[in-house]
């Protein structure tokens, strides 16, 4: 029995020590090193910046339309008979901004960014680009590693901004093609009914699943020996643990919500 709480105590608090580490040499390197380097660093956030936020524009925008036109009708067909607006934007809130949205976000950016970050940088180590910056005197934690992670949480909290805006403005319209509500009643109910709070929790979803999504995905890019064919499985690795992380960080935000309610 004892042998079983010690395995599962180190998977489970020391892959987040070992990360909490992590992040800290590269905050560490950061405050260290700049501003010298800041034009490789900006070259490299700029880079990541243009794939994780700028290409997948076009899937946040089809993401948060299908998902407001979906959320909206399902629900309001289920309450427009007591004719409660407030309740069904109460639910909107709810039920998209805080929890759909930033979940669907963080999904498509491990999926689609997450894995690229990791096979890259598995494949920079493998080639020894890392020893060659070092020879250089070039810092690769900072420039290369804490730029992904900086610009991977803008990239995140842009596109989770995005999402929430055209999941709401398909929904004002779902709402009136499906139920005859006046947009602008709802549009007026809703922004009403919304406070800050929801909107400091929405960036703050969006902001540590970001942190947490490029820490891993960094980390596991660093961790590779010699052989090509752990990239697979790296990869693979690394975006379980992002899956595992992220949900866990939404369940404790969530508890914290409804103990502050």
């Amino acid at each position: 029995m004892k042998r079983i709480l010690d395995f599962l105590f180190e998977r489970i608090f020391g892959t987040t020590y070992n990360l909490a580490s992590f992040l800290y040499i590269c905050l560490e390197g950061f405050f260290t090193n700049f501003p010298r380097g800041i034009n490789l660093f900006i070259n490299v956030s700029k880079k990541q910046i243009y794939f994780t936020g700028i290409q997948a524009i076009p899937i946040t925008i089809y993401i948060g339309i299908f998902m407001g036109m979906v959320v909206v009708t399902q629900i309001a067909s289920f309450i427009t008979g007591i004719g409660d607006l407030s309740t069904i934007t109460n639910i909107i809130n709810i039920g998209l901004v805080r929890e759909t949205i930033p979940l669907l976000m963080a999904i498509v950016t491990i999926t689609r960014s997450g894995s690229a970050i990791t096979s890259e940088l598995n494949l920079m180590k493998i080639n020894n680009e890392f020893l060659t910056l070092r020879s250089l005197g070039i810092n690769y934690i900072y420039s290369l590693i804490f730029s992904r992670i900086a610009s991977f949480i803008i990239s995140l909290l842009c596109l989770t901004i995005i999402a929430t805006f055209m999941s709401i403005l398909s929904g004002g319209i779902s709402l009136y093609l499906f139920t005859n509500i006046a947009t602008e009643d709802f549009f007026n109910t809703f922004f009403y009914r919304i406070s800050p709070f929801d909107l400091v929790l929405l960036l703050l979803k969006a902001m540590f699943f970001g942190l947490i999504i490029s820490t891993i995905c960094c980390f596991y890019g660093l961790v590779i020996k010699k052989s090509v064919t752990e990239i697979p499985q790296l990869t693979t690795k690394a975006v379980l643990k992002c899956f595992y992380y992220v949900f866990i960080i939404n369940i404790f935000l969530d508890m914290l919500v409804v103990l502050w309610e």
